[in-house]
């Protein structure tokens, strides 16, 4: 029995048991779902039934962001091979919704299996693809060693590596070696992600910079009745969008927006939670201000001064279209920010704080290009907010110099297609 075999059996082992010991405690909680049966191998088997016979192409996502950006490389796939047959896997709940939304046409879009050997086989098995592409540096042991040895070509697309992560994989570079040496090709979002990623084993020239997809999210932008239904709501009002809030940083926008309406009495508040499921503690946040709350999925005519709390999932990108300026959360809290490009998408001003670790070279490239402004604290968000609802002129400028940066940094995801178009031919 060789060494590598040994710590497979070992992963698979600790994992299967992480398993059992995590859905006692989802039951406890009410948060057992089907898609937790499905990510063990608990389906039909006419569950794949659609896909049967064909020449499959599987794309994993593993979350809201992933989610997001594989839509563009869903559209080149659809446009360029036609013939073939994309299915989609995602890990979270809000992803799926996500994915339900953004990929109109009938794809196959279904919870990834949990990486233990004998589960991720079943798929496998159901499955047959003739190609999978992980979403920004997935690294899945069993789905990666096994999809290779079924002849599957791996591509990782949208690669990145953060601080935190490059950290981790260093004390394991030994192990890591053997699975970046299954993957036929590395599309890394930037020089550094490259050097990264070819450090800790993976070959040179499987590594190619295709940039960032992210800034070509207009392709993924979708507009819904919520535009109107918003608009309708918040009338000729300024409105400052908080996008993909964390815990303890809703608190001090509120206390922030209870500030600023003493002297801006036209302002309104969208919150749109990072996890949709914490609208209701978000709402008594809010009326611990002494402010009414709205849900956007049931808005009606109240105070001008009432909270809006975004429970819907998918809409955040579109509803950015009407606002005047975007706080772009994960950065007051040490959560690693979000992605700006959304609001820059619509030419709007965006504010973000100092912890935007897990978005470092996009903060970086919109910071240097004067394309939005970085706090480090809640005093200094309301000073910056104060001093751009006063200012038309700098919202504006700020705003455009979004928008421009957006579209010099356009064109990864076709670079990405070309360069998988070149592992595919040969």
């Amino acid at each position: 029995m060789s060494f590598q075999y040994m710590l497979y059996l070992i992963y698979d082992i600790l994992l299967f048991f992480a398993a059992l010991v995590y859905l006692p405690f989802y039951a406890l909680r009410g948060r057992v779902h089907r898609r937790l049966f499905v990510r063990l191998g608990f389906f039909k088997d006419d569950f794949f039934k659609m896909i049967r016979g064909k020449d499959v192409v599987w794309i994993h996502a593993v979350s809201v962001g992933e989610a997001r950006t594989c839509e563009s490389l869903v559209r080149l796939f659809r446009e360029n091979w036609p013939e073939k047959k994309i299915i989609v896997s995602t890990v979270t709940p809000t992803g799926y919704e996500l994915l339900r939304k953004i990929l109109k046409e009938p794809e196959l879009i279904f919870y990834a299996p949990l990486d233990i050997s004998f589960v991720v086989n079943k798929f496998l098995a159901a499955i047959h693809p003739s190609f999978l592409v992980i979403m920004e540096t997935e690294i899945w042991p069993n789905l990666i060693r096994l999809s290779k040895r079924q002849g599957c070509r791996v591509v990782v697309a949208n690669g990145r590596i953060s601080d935190h992560s490059y950290g981790g994989y260093q004390r394991i570079k030994r192990l890591l070696a053997p699975i970046l040496n299954d993957v036929d090709l590395f599309c890394m979002q930037t020089d550094l992600a490259v050097d990264r990623i070819t450090a800790l084993g993976a070959s040179r020239d499987r590594v190619k910079n295709t940039g960032n997809i992210k800034f070509d999210i207009s392709s993924g932008i979708i507009e819904s009745g919520a535009v109107a239904r918003l608009k309708k709501f918040i009338g000729d009002s300024f409105l400052l969008i908080a996008g993909s809030t964390h815990e303890n940083e809703e608190e001090m926008l509120l206390g922030i927006y209870a500030s600023l309406r003493r002297d801006f009495n036209n302002l309104r508040l969208l919150i749109a939670p990072r996890h949709v499921q914490r609208v209701d503690s978000i709402r008594r946040l809010v009326k611990l201000q002494g402010l009414e709350a709205a849900y956007f999925s049931n808005l009606k005519n109240l105070d001008l001064s009432a909270v809006v709390l975004l429970d819907t999932i998918g809409d955040l990108n579109s509803l950015y279209k009407l606002c005047d300026i975007a706080f772009v959360g994960g950065s007051l809290v040490n959560k690693g920010g979000h992605n700006p490009i959304e609001p820059a998408l619509f030419s709007k001003p965006i504010i973000f704080g100092k912890y935007m670790g897990n978005f470092k070279e996009i903060r970086d490239i919109f910071i240097s290009e004067k394309a939005a402004l970085e706090v480090d604290s809640a005093a200094g968000l309301e000073y910056e907010l104060r001093r751009l609802l006063a200012d038309e002129a700098e919202r504006k400028a700020l705003g455009q110099s979004a928008r421009g940066l957006l579209d010099k940094n356009k064109g990864a995801a076709l670079r990405t297609f070309a360069e998988i178009r070149k592992v595919v031919t040969g």
